[in-house]
């Protein structure tokens, strides 16, 4: 009973080893490992809440150190792979400088995004869907263009603008680097991102579709991974999952803003 009570909890404290571990990794150079230990992570976040709530013994206390492991696993970790993928002893101090604020954005509004997350938690928990894009999403986002740099770099070099690991060049400067500042923003923006399904067939025929879907979608992640495709299905799934819940958002809200013309039009001939 007292093993079941901590389970979660010592869930959460498994995804925080693991991001601090991923540190660790990242500053002796694999960063492979990194990304994967970041990943895994991802998971045991998916589930620890689940578990509470399953087992009826979700508390402040887990919801806090819940957000704190999340800080370092999908907030400092990638911010410190980001650093490090680029870093190298000869780069000039601007440089240097630039590289540190690019790579401080996703700890510093991951931050910003966990500790709104814990203020509004009991009304968002309600809802369908999170405000904001969440951490380990993001997370993931930026794991997948990291992998998907270390795999697609070409063995010539004479291309500037293919990928260099520890080199910036213009595709890093112009494409990987933006599109890190605006996977951070969008974790503090008000762009609502859909939650993930229940795991169970009961709840709803909207949730049983969206849990099949789900289902197939890490079952093709697994067969990638066995085939060594993994980085372009981790960042199709990741880039697939923000665009789609950006573009619906966009679609809701100009939706929602034709039906209020039409009311306040309706009013008026009425009036």
């Amino acid at each position: 009973m007292k093993v079941k009570k901590y389970l979660p909890s010592l869930i959460t404290l498994a995804n925080l080893f693991l991001g601090f571990l991923s540190i660790l990794y990242i500053q002796r150079g694999n960063f492979e490992l990194g990304c994967n230990l970041i990943l895994i992570a991802a998971i045991l976040d998916s589930l620890d809440g689940k578990l509470a709530r399953k087992i009826g013994i979700a508390s402040d206390f887990g919801k806090e150190i819940d957000s704190l492991a999340d800080v370092i696993s999908f907030c400092l970790a990638p911010s410190f792979l980001v650093f490090n993928i680029f870093y190298q002893d000869s780069i000039s101090e601007i440089l240097f400088l630039y590289l540190a604020i690019i790579s401080s954005f996703p700890v510093l509004m991951g931050a910003i995004r966990l500790a709104r997350f814990n203020v509004e938690h009991t009304q968002e928990s309600k809802q369908s869907y999170f405000i904001g894009l969440p951490s380990p999403m993001s997370a993931i986002a930026i794991c997948s263009i990291i992998l998907l740099k270390l795999r697609l770099d070409p063995t010539n070099n004479e291309n500037e603008f293919l990928f260099n690991p520890n080199e910036l060049n213009i595709f890093d400067l112009n494409i990987v680097m933006p599109t890190i500042i605006l996977l951070s923003f969008l974790m503090i923006g008000k762009i609502q991102f859909s939650k993930f399904p229940l795991f169970t067939l009961k709840h709803s025929k909207n949730n049983t579709i969206r849990l099949i879907l789900l289902i197939f979608a890490l079952f093709l992640l697994i067969i990638s991974k066995i085939y060594d495709y993994f980085h372009i299905s981790l960042f199709i799934f990741s880039a697939y999952y923000i665009a789609s819940n950006i573009l619906f958002h966009f679609i809701n809200n100009s939706i929602k803003l034709n039906q209020l013309r039409n009311t306040l039009k309706r009013k008026k001939k009425a009036s």
